[in-house]
């Protein structure tokens, strides 16, 4: 049997708190569609693209994922270096 519980670690349970999670820590993510295609940028750099929507989902899911696994401690202590270097 195998179980994926690929929504429980992330903030809420949804991919939307994963992404908050991530705007917390400047990641500044902007997904856009054009010309048939998606595009996920953070800031200036551009990360993916894709003609699938499915595609940016599980980018933006594996990304908020890394993040959530952490360890409350080190997250909460990246938390506070990233406010400081960018206050």
């Amino acid at each position: 049997m195998q179980e994926l519980r690929w929504m429980e670690p992330l903030p809420d349970h949804t991919l939307e708190g994963g992404l908050r999670l991530l705007d917390e820590l400047k990641w500044n993510i902007k997904v856009t569609e054009a010309d048939q295609h998606w595009y996920v940028n953070g800031g200036h750099v551009r990360f993916l693209k894709t003609s699938s929507r499915e595609s940016v989902d599980a980018f933006l899911y594996g990304l908020a994922l890394a993040y959530s696994a952490m360890p409350r401690e080190i997250l909460n202590q990246l938390r506070q270096w990233v406010k400081a270097a960018t206050e």
